[in-house]
């Protein structure tokens, strides 16, 4: 069910996105941020450097309301895999917050990239 979501919602985000957005994106690799940035930090007047960072538990922690009013999908949908569980060690564990990274459909959301 994540696979068929996957392919209908990927064109909606590649539409919408940040074209300066990178990172699990299709047709995109770390060599085409590094030429942007370069484009970027050869103009005149531009910034010297690059700040680049990682949120601590980012998708650990990320808000399902916020999910819920940002993510174009169906939402009945979405609240099932918001609570669906997970296995670790022939173990059932509840889901009681964030997503799960590294699954079938990372929740494609337009987050903003900063320049």
């Amino acid at each position: 069910m994540q696979a068929l979501y996957l392919l209908a919602l990927d064109p909606i985000v590649e539409t919408t996105a940040d074209p300066n957005s990178y990172g699990f994106r299709k047709e995109r690799s770390t060599a085409d941020a590094m030429m942007q940035c370069s484009i970027i930090l050869a103009r005149k007047g531009s910034a010297q450097g690059v700040l680049e960072g990682d949120v601590t538990s980012c998708f650990d922690t990320i808000r399902h309301d916020w999910l819920l009013t940002h993510v174009p999908m169906d939402k009945g949908v979405l609240r099932m895999w918001f609570k669906a569980e997970y296995r670790e060690k022939q173990t059932f564990h509840p889901t009681e917050e964030g997503t799960p990274q590294g699954g079938m459909c990372t929740l494609p959301t337009k987050l903003p990239t900063f320049w």
